[in-house]
């Protein structure tokens, strides 16, 4: 592989110490130093968190978990550092098979150069030319810098809230931003290599309407490639991997919340026509389902969702 996982987010139904056992594979020789430490307040809604650490004080991600209005979902954030530490990706895809429910929310796939075969001025002159228009409007590029030439210039393309952004930048000046101004003025290889000469460009997908399987992480450089022209021309050669339509979180909530509100209401009323028509189900359903769904509900996709039944 050519390029590399940079971030996995997914989510799942069991608890943190079920997920961290799960991933014991992941670490390879490393997992017995691989702990998890609650504590946390959750973010987004959720009402507890804690760190996966490796050693104690090396941060691999966090567990976000907790909450009546999650439902039972974990969140999990593999980070950067974290993804560094991964010894086994076939693990990590099999997770699939071994956690409840498990779902990639987030994947980051990464190419980074060394020689110079990637620059600041090809990604403009790239952009300019429209190679990151993949059907429809091109997307926008966004620019960070500053009047240090060593501080490293960053380009933005596309929006945060797709599906898929491109974050492309001079890796080799972002290496060197913690260390002393003296240090990295005086620098001028990293491990072999210029400086300068060091690129990365980053793949970010998420999964606001497409489907991301787990198989993305075996095929990541096909998944790079396909993304833009422009990362085809980088790649070349690869097998073009378009990503399924996911459907719409807004019908799964409305979903959720239509059956929620139908428990409240009528769950009761439910329960007592189930014991009068001594646990025939179906019986109770034919009596109380309506000859067409809702419209409100079909025009949002809840017909495409493939729901689980316990």
């Amino acid at each position: 592989m050519k390029t590399s996982i940079d971030w996995l987010a997914f989510r799942c139904q069991d608890n943190p110490w079920a997920i961290l056992e799960a991933m014991s594979s992941v670490w390879g020789v490393s997992a017995d130093l691989v702990t998890f430490q609650p504590g946390a307040r959750g973010k987004d809604g959720w009402l507890y968190a804690g760190q996966i650490l490796l050693a104690g004080d090396i941060v691999l991600g966090r567990i976000d978990y907790g909450g009546e209005s999650q439902r039972g979902w974990v969140r999990v954030n593999i980070t950067g550092v974290g993804c560094e530490w991964i010894h086994d990706w076939d693990a990590v895809v099999n997770l699939q098979n071994r956690l409840t429910s498990a779902t990639i929310k987030r994947l980051d796939v990464a190419l980074t150069t060394y020689k110079g075969e990637v620059t600041d001025q090809l990604v403009c002159a790239a952009h300019e030319a429209g190679k990151f228009t993949s059907g429809g409007r091109p997307p926008v590029m966004t620019y960070v810098g500053s009047s240090d030439p060593r501080a490293g210039r960053t380009r933005y393309i596309g929006s945060r809230k797709s599906h898929k952004f491109l974050r492309c930048y001079e890796k080799g000046f972002e290496l060197l931003k913690d260390v002393p101004r003296s240090v990295r003025d005086a620098t001028t290889h990293i491990k072999g290599d210029l400086v300068e000469n060091i690129y990365r460009i980053e793949l970010e997908l998420k999964d606001v309407d497409k489907l991301i399987p787990w198989e993305c992480i075996r095929g990541r450089d096909s998944i790079f490639a396909s993304a833009y022209p422009f990362c085809a021309e980088l790649l070349p050669g690869l097998p073009t991997w378009r990503m399924a339509s996911l459907p719409s979180f807004k019908a799964e909530s409305a979903l959720d919340s239509g059956l929620d509100n139908c428990r409240t209401s009528y769950g009761r009323i439910m329960r007592a026509a189930l014991e009068a028509y001594g646990g025939d189900k179906s019986a109770v359903m034919d009596r109380v389902l309506a000859e067409s769904p809702s419209p409100r509900l079909v025009e949002l996709g809840v017909l495409t969702l493939q729901r689980q039944t316990a």
